[in-house]
């Protein structure tokens, strides 16, 4: 006999063997057919083949053998009387099963198929099994085995699109794996191993509905205090945002090494197509994310103290050295190639913000603008959180954050870093500013713009609240908020056809900029920056006079609910237009008495130090401008479309078909393992 023949007949009897099984043929008969089935060495890519091969119809005429493997395959799960070779090929067959139902079209409910219909037998065998999976993760020390688990665990969560409807999730409800899955995360060599499952199942599991939330055993995360399982579950989601913000700057300085600003401008006058950047995206630590901040307050302290793995050994933040509290912070600097060597200190939020940098320039895909949205949802909800917004102002808590520009008719795409480490406020508003100033497009995202002001709002109402003086470059939010009420006023008739609510984006731009106005003393760090504030606002003058008449023209419509928002706006903008008047006549006057047809920027600037007396500003109240969504009811739709597309994205993710070099248990290491 050659050599290698013995494995050959081997690896083609399994084939005969799948085939007895798939065609309905009474294997029970064949003595020890089961014990060489879940011993010999599977071949994935056939038995997925043939199985795709069987029409729908023919499915569901040997749904009786499928049920014979399928308990066959449950009795191997018992790791106490089955070795772990039995275990690993009983799994992977489940497995495959479970996906080829599930990726039909229609698709084919794996649940009576494989299992029946719902009898209490049924669910004797349902529960059965997860009762194996969860010895399996309490007790395996086997990295290959441990893996298959999760992955499978995964495969079952994602058979239906509406989580509701999948009775695989309503057994997890009865039988838990929530202290199996912390006990996963708070043993680094396992969380190294299979994180990023857990924090997938820990994100999708928690949104399964039942008739009390305390039904719900996932939820378990609401009332979980600080611990290594929390921080642990931050770690491994910041890593992941690491990940991709790593590969996704290194191909953005790769762009830069290429490029000179000749070829950028050729490709930008001729309209070459540019190079585009791919967005490794996250949805399941998005989604964790967003479930662990929305459901556990506790989770906030791990949301801004946990570290990603790869950075526990590094430097920690930098305190802001006594006495230098009122420093400004710098205009962020583009990075270089030989910047990105350097390894800064980091948290999950730092990670988090220069994730969302990347995926909010990236809106005009329907995915990115998920995640946008997504993103823009959780720094909604820390904003929301006193203790955050608290650590956001941090004196003794600082780092210099990345952030993306992409490219424009100014400028190729860009990354940025804070000139030197500053409050997390800097990044947030930096972040902000940025997608105002880049996203004023007749498609205009209002919902994302909504968002965006209600996160500055909150921190501008934190500073006011506290007397906080933030070293912040207060000119990069002023002029992306007038730019953004110009453009509106510039393109009124066009968005009011999109946007029923115009007018409550307008004063709701123009109420943050009064904070400033009213409250400057309290919130200005610099005595030089009201003078900037008035002086950005004299400049738009015009705008400012275009906005007013806007106001006025939808003041005496006929629509009772336009006309009020557009008076509230009106009553909004008198400050603005207060400043206009005060400044503008003894800009004129000064013009005209040196014969001066363009002043310098510092001419105006001292004009307006010395002409203050009888500048007068009325109060404004705010709190009906900027809803209060504490309940989160608005999100909710998005939230379970979004878990939806989570799970369509995980079955692709962790299809056996794709992992099938990670699973070939006949590879040397594995059968050693094994």
């Amino acid at each position: 006999m050659a050599p290698g023949s013995s494995s050959k007949l081997l690896r083609e009897k399994i084939v005969c063997m799948y085939e007895n099984l798939l065609n309905g043929d009474d294997v029970n008969s064949q003595l020890h057919f089961w014990d060489e089935f879940f011993v010999l060495k599977p071949k994935q890519g056939y038995f997925l083949k043939y199985l795709k091969s069987i029409k729908d119809d023919e499915i569901l005429l040997r749904k009786a053998a499928l049920q014979n493997g399928v308990q066959q395959a449950i009795e191997r799960l018992d790791l106490g009387n089955n070795s772990e070779l039995s275990f690993f090929n009983a799994l992977l067959t489940l497995s495959m099963l479970v996906e080829d139902l599930t990726n039909r079209q229609p698709v084919l409910d794996p649940v009576d198929i494989l299992f029946g219909e719902l009898t209490p037998s049924c669910e004797h065998r349902l529960n059965r099994m997860f009762g194996f999976l969860k010895h399996a993760v309490q007790t395996t020390t086997n990295q290959s085995l441990l893996m298959l688990t999760f992955r499978f665990l995964i495969r079952l969560v994602v058979v239906k699109k509406d989580i509701n409807e999948n009775p695989f999730v309503a057994c997890m409800m009865v039988q838990s794996f929530f202290e199996d899955f912390m006990g996963v995360i708070s043993d680094p060599v396992k969380r190294n191993l299979v994180g990023q499952e857990t924090v997938a199942l820990l994100g999708i599991l928690p949104h399964f509905s039942t008739s009390e939330p305390e039904a719900n055993p996932y939820m378990q995360l609401s009332v979980m205090d600080p611990s290594i399982e929390l921080m642990g579950i931050a770690a491994v989601i910041g890593q992941s945002f690491r990940d991709t913000s790593k590969t996704f700057f290194q191909q953005v300085i790769a762009l830069q090494k290429d490029s000179t600003w000749v070829s950028w401008l050729t490709k930008t006058v001729t309209r070459s197509a540019r190079p585009t950047l791919s967005v490794d995206l996250k949805d399941t630590s998005l989604l964790a994310l967003c479930t662990g901040l929305k459901i556990g307050r506790n989770f906030v302290h791990a949301f801004t103290h946990a570290q990603s793995e790869i950075l526990v050994n590094a430097p920690p933040p930098t305190p802001t050295p006594d006495g230098d509290n009122s420093s400004i912070t710098s205009e962020p600097a583009i990075v270089t190639p030989k910047d990105t060597a350097v390894v800064e200190p980091s948290n999950l939020f730092v990670e988090f913000l220069q994730y969302a940098s990347i995926v909010m320039q990236h809106i005009k895909d329907e995915k990115p603008s998920e995640h946008a949205r997504m993103s823009l949802i959780i720094l909604s909800v820390i904003t929301e959180d006193h203790y955050t917004t608290q650590f956001m102002h941090d004196f003794s808590i600082n780092y210099r954050v990345q952030f993306f520009r992409s490219a424009s008719r100014y400028h190729p795409c860009q990354i940025l870093k804070s000139a030197k480490p500053e409050p997390l406020a800097c990044a947030v508003l930096n972040l902000i500013s940025e997608f105002i100033m880049s996203h004023m497009m007749l498609n205009f995202p209002h919902d994302l713009y909504f968002r965006c002001l209600l996160i500055v709002y909150r921190l501008m109402d934190y500073q006011k609240r506290t007397r906080f003086r933030l070293p912040y470059q207060w000119r990069t939010l002023w002029g992306s908020l007038l730019a953004l009420l110009k453009f509106l006023e510039s393109n009124e008739s066009y968005l009011m056809e999109q946007m029923s609510n115009f007018f409550l984006l307008c004063t709701q731009v123009v109420n943050i900029l009064n904070i400033f106005l009213i409250g400057g003393d309290a919130i200005l760090s610099q005595v030089g920056s009201y003078d900037d504030l008035c002086y950005e606002i004299v400049r738009n003058s015009s705008m400012v006079s275009s906005a007013s008449a806007m106001g006025l023209r939808y003041s005496s419509v006929q629509s009772a609910s336009m006309q009020a928002t557009a008076k509230r706006f009106l009553s909004a903008l008198t400050n603005l237009r207060s400043v206009v008047q005060h400044f503008t006549p003894k800009i004129d006057a000064f013009s005209l008495e040196f014969q001066k047809v363009t002043m310098e920027r510092e001419e105006i600037l001292n004009i307006i130090r010395t002409n203050y007396d009888n500048l007068s500003l009325k109060l404004v109240d705010m709190t009906e401008c900027f809803e209060k969504n504490s309940n989160g009811s608005k999100d909710k739709p998005f939230l379970t479309s979004f878990v939806a597309n989570t799970i369509l994205d995980l079955r692709q993710v962790y299809a056996v078909s794709d992992s099938v070099d990670v699973f070939t248990i006949g590879d040397d290491s594995l059968v050693q393992n094994l």
